[in-house]
């Protein structure tokens, strides 16, 4: 056998050991593990040593280098276009989620006095407790779906995505349904309410509760189902509106039809993928301790994440004079400014999700291409665009604020109340700029830093909130959402700092 033909055998035999060489260090590996010497190199092959022979087979086994495609050139126009089409794209993906409560505050802004009611301040007051109670206790549900039912459906395993979206539906309509039959034990042993009051809200909670999660399932296999059901129930609340029926009442009927027509759809489309792809692979789910391991910081989060925002609204609630003759209340003045600094946040979210979204694509872009010297000149320039996206953030809301509050109406929504508005504007203002953090963080795979900052800053929004609003007014719990955004603002911001000056650790720890 020639030489040619030998060294041709000792590369297949390195190749299939070892298809992917990462430096010619491992192919000198692998060629002494094979019994190869320095002296049976020289004599088969005719190479110096087994480093220079495992040098040559290293470089004989990388691709040659493709020529570069040639590629247009693409103005600065065009490209600024792309990106204003790409944030406008998801900015109204997101701010659809806004026009439920727009259309609520601007109807209760131009109601005319005849209009008619046929709830009891009592009743009014349940609902409110029962809307604000869904979106906390099912958010965690609604994290979890998403989060699950993203992971598996970018796997391509859409039976899977099915059975995780179902399974977490029934968990947390099992928990809603427990918690709602609690509330109503302790609502009849305490008497707070009429028994028939009690029930009617017990049920509508649970009716919510259940929309939430479904509309988490829609948003996973349909990118546009749950802005077009929200759109839908907005339109059916005001034809509802405009027919007589009080604010509550539509709302509760728009509610009932909704959840209703998205069960049917829902089971339709599911019924449907599985005649469709009756082919697709069958994996099996990870045990239920895993999953809630995995899913335990999301699930936190998003019951966190509605509490914090809704934490004022119950605190001035329940810091209601009992000379009134009601336990729950919310001044609507009180609710008129917060919605209306509502708005301005659920304006800025999309946006503090561009901008974050952008952060962590240059950063993994510059990451890819990172060297030991240049991790501090990496750090320094993450730095810099962190600050620029949060002042960018800062601008927007700013803008936002300006115009919704200079917005002339026929009854003015914030000027009869402007202190309040600005108050609670600067506290979603500064939970933006925390959620800002929290994004990064999740781009990160840190969610447990999201938790350990936000669970203190609630704890502070109550603490803060329940002695202002009962030492000296129910509108003060505000101060509790200025002072708990800071400290989640804070807290973030530490971890994303953090990050920051470590970016190849964090780079390595995110799992690219």
């Amino acid at each position: 056998m020639s030489d040619k033909q030998k060294l041709l055998e000792l590369i297949s035999q390195v190749e299939t050991i070892c298809p992917q060489q990462v430096d010619y260090w491992q192919t000198m590996a692998v060629i002494e593990s094979l019994g190869y010497t320095d002296r049976i190199i020289q004599e088969e092959f005719g190479f110096a040593d087994v480093k220079t022979v495992g040098e040559y087979i290293y470089r004989q086994h990388q691709p040659a280098p493709s020529l570069p495609k040639s590629k247009l050139p693409i103005s600065n126009k065009r490209q600024a276009i792309s990106e204003l089409l790409t944030f406008l794209r998801q900015f109204f993906r997101s701010f659809v989620y806004a026009i439920p409560l727009l259309t609520l505050l601007l109807l209760g802004n131009t109601q005319p006095e005849h209009s008619f009611k046929f709830l009891l301040p009592q009743l009014a007051a349940l609902f409110t407790i029962a809307t604000l109670a869904s979106l906390i206790t099912s958010g965690g549900f609604v994290q979890a779906i998403a989060r699950r039912g993203e992971f598996y459906l970018g796997l391509g395993f859409s039976v899977q995505t099915r059975q995780t979206s179902i399974s977490l539906l029934g968990l947390g309509i099992t928990a809603t349904t427990i918690l709602a039959l609690l509330g109503l034990w302790f609502g009849f042993y305490r008497g707070l309410f009429a028994d028939e009051y009690l029930v009617i809200a017990a049920g509508y909670y649970w009716l919510l509760s259940i929309l939430w999660m479904e509309l988490a399932i829609l948003a996973v296999q349909w990118v546009w189902g749950t802005p077009i059901t929200l759109v839908s129930l907005t339109g059916l609340f005001l034809i509802l509106k405009l027919n007589g029926l009080g604010a509550s009442e539509a709302q509760v009927v728009a509610t009932f039809i909704i959840t209703i027509a998205l069960s049917i759809f829902l089971a339709t489309l599911f019924k449907r993928q599985a005649i469709a792809n009756p082919a697709d692979p069958e994996v099996p789910l990870p045990l239920m301790s895993a999953t809630v391991y995995l899913l335990a910081p999301f699930f936190g989060y998003g019951v966190l994440y509605f509490a914090f925002i809704f934490c004022d609204r119950l605190v001035a609630g329940w810091a209601v004079s009992p000379a009134s003759g009601l336990i729950f209340a919310i001044d609507s003045a009180y609710q008129r400014g917060m919605d209306l600094a509502l708005i301005n946040f659920l304006l800025l979210v999309p946006a503090s999700e561009y901008l974050a979204y952008k952060l962590i694509v240059f950063w993994y872009e510059q990451a890819t291409a990172i060297t030991y010297e240049t991790i501090k000149l990496l750090s320094k320039r993450l730095l810099h665009r962190y600050f620029l996206v949060v002042g960018i953030a800062v601008l927007f809301f700013a803008v936002a604020v300006t115009i919704t509050v200079g917005i002339p109406t026929p009854r003015p929504w914030a000027t009869a109340n402007l202190w309040l508005t600005s108050l609670g504007c600067l506290g979603y203002l500064l939970l933006s700029v925390g959620l800002l953090n929290a994004i990064v963080l999740f781009s990160l795979n840190l969610p447990y830093s999201v938790f350990k900052s936000l669970f203190p800053s609630l704890l502070l929004n109550l603490f803060i909130g329940y002695i202002a609003a009962n030492i000296i007014a129910p509108e003060w719990a505000v101060l509790g959402l200025i002072c708990g955004s800071t400290l989640f603002v804070l807290l973030s911001r530490r971890q994303v700092l953090q990050a920051i000056h470590n970016p190849d650790y964090a780079y390595y720890l995110g799992g690219y």
